[in-house]
């Protein structure tokens, strides 16, 4: 499985809010913590091992409404992954990423919306941070707004650094009835139940990914010369069942759990990968919008 750009791929939700809600400023604030335990893993030397991992990730946005059909979109994410890896294995011990958010979103007709962000910044194991490490991924995407109950994503993921430099995606958001929601939006394509105002329960997949650069001794450091300052393309496959429940209108948060079937480090320059299969997980996110 090749294709580990996809799965950060931010994703248009919908926002008729654009046309209908007054406000001059909005903001964003998701946290998310996800914990998937000793996975077997092997590869590019490593016989075999088990390599567990934390994840973390915030982002915040703020969204000045310039007119009827604008909103500008500026921001910062942090994101860290960390694997207890067993000594001289070739497995960077941390991926992270410290990035800017920079875009807008534009109603260019009233069944359509644009979105267009670019995340520069610092994508790598920062350890001995130099310009290798700065990426600023660009993601375009459209939503159609079908019918109130349908709406359609199409979407293009730009990242230089990546193997595959430029991907397309597509999803659909459908409304079944009152209760059932279609939602095939990456990275979190779910089935969804509302059992309530407040309360929502989903069952799914979720995708991590992204494209880090490793230090100039990262491979000589782990047995490998070959790849000391190499790219590693990261990805990671979940299947979930969990619960978001509103706190109040503007606040959420989720508990879910599942079971983490394959996670793959790609150094694609020099043609060589690690995998870990088959390992539990569980994670607890909030989201806020004012």
């Amino acid at each position: 499985m090749k294709k580990v750009c996809i799965a950060i791929l931010a994703v248009l939700a919908p926002c008729a809010a654009l046309a209908a809600n007054p406000m001059s400023i909005s903001e964003e604030l998701d946290t998310v913590y996800s914990y998937v335990g000793d996975a077997n893993t092997r590869g590019a030397g490593l016989k075999s091992g088990e390599v567990d991992e934390q994840s973390a990730d915030v982002k915040y946005v703020i969204s000045p409404q310039v007119n009827r059909d604008l909103l500008l979109r500026f921001g910062a994410e942090w994101q860290r992954f960390s694997f207890d890896v067993p000594d001289h294995s070739p497995v960077p011990r941390v991926l992270q990423q410290a990035s800017g958010v920079l875009g807008f979103d534009y109603q260019v007709a009233d069944e359509w919306l644009l979105r267009v962000e670019v995340e520069p910044g610092i994508y790598g194991d920062f350890e001995n941070i130099n310009w290798r490490d700065f990426d600023a991924p660009l993601v375009i995407g459209g939503l159609y707004l079908a019918s109130a109950d349908v709406q359609w994503f199409l979407g293009l993921r730009v990242d230089v650094r990546c193997e595959y430099p430029v991907l397309p995606v597509a999803g659909v958001r459908w409304k079944l009835s009152d209760e059932w929601t279609l939602n095939l939006m990456l990275p979190s394509p779910r089935v969804e139940y509302q059992m309530n105002d407040r309360l929502t329960l989903y069952t799914g997949a979720g995708i991590e990914a992204g494209t880090f650069a490793t230090g100039e001794t990262f491979g000589s450091d782990h047995n490998e010369p070959k790849l000391d300052g190499t790219i590693v393309d990261f990805f990671e496959f979940r299947l979930d069942a969990g619960a978001s429940w509103k706190i109040t209108p503007s606040v959420s948060v989720e508990a879910e759990a599942g079971y983490m079937p394959y996670r793959e480090f790609d150094f694609f320059k020099p043609d060589l990968d690690v995998r870990s299969y088959n390992a539990p997980f569980g994670q607890v996110a909030c989201h806020a919008r004012f």
